[in-house]
């Protein structure tokens, strides 16, 4: 039997149609998560109805937090709930982002012997308009914890000081930033080589939308 209880936690605001995506993706893993745990933040209208008819093997947990909050809380939120709900091993998800089949049993995998795994390497999906570009195997650096923020998995231990640290931080503007300068120092992390995501920079995407002018020149 497996011992295992596997939360995912999805931050999502204003894309219905790219958080059905994850969810389902998810749930197609080789190792499903046992529970998704989706945080809707910054909009008073919830769409929980792009999920709702879902009949799949992982549990799906709705929150729905009207009003805009710092970034932190888009984590901490879902975060704490995964933890109150007996989950051992996390996976953090941005809901724009893809995930291949063997995501989260790659990850954990890796999770057997650390407390914490990235991964360096990930595809790179551009879109803009009605075209795109695709970039098939990146070394990512762009994010703080020295991968793709996406790969990111860990264990409860770390889960535990992670939303302490994310509560507390009040000098970071970037939740990766308070994973990679105060909560990984205190935990045995692994920089992963797996291909198991892919990064997906868009213009509605906080941090890369800058780099669609340099692609699509």
């Amino acid at each position: 039997m497996d011992a295992q209880r596997v939360g995912v936690m999805v931050p999502t605001y204003n894309r219905p149609e790219l958080l059905r995506s994850c969810v389902l993706q998810l749930a197609a893993q080789s190792r499903p998560p046992d529970v998704i745990c989706v945080h809707q933040n910054g909009h008073p209208e919830s769409y929980v109805w792009s999920v709702n008819d879902l009949r799949i093997a992982p549990r799906i947990v709705w929150i729905h937090t009207a009003q805009r909050i710092p970034q932190h809380h888009w984590y901490a939120t879902p975060l704490r709930y995964l933890l109150d709900d007996g989950c051992t091993h996390f996976f953090w998800a941005d809901h724009d982002d893809l995930y291949l089949r063997e995501h989260v049993a790659a990850g954990l995998q890796e999770l057997a012997n650390y407390d914490f795994s990235i991964s360096r390497y990930c595809g790179v999906l551009f879109t803009k308009g009605g075209d795109y570009r695709y970039q098939q195997d990146v070394e990512f650096a762009s994010h703080a914890p020295g991968g793709m923020s996406s790969t990111m998995c860990f264990n409860r231990a770390f889960a535990l000081q992670l939303l302490q640290d994310l509560l507390e931080d009040t000098t970071h503007g970037y939740s990766d930033n308070v994973v990679a300068q105060v909560t990984m120092p205190r935990f045995r992390c692994y920089v992963s080589q797996r291909r198991t995501a892919v990064y997906h920079s868009h213009e509605g995407s906080i941090s890369s939308a800058i780099w669609l002018d340099q692609v699509f020149k």
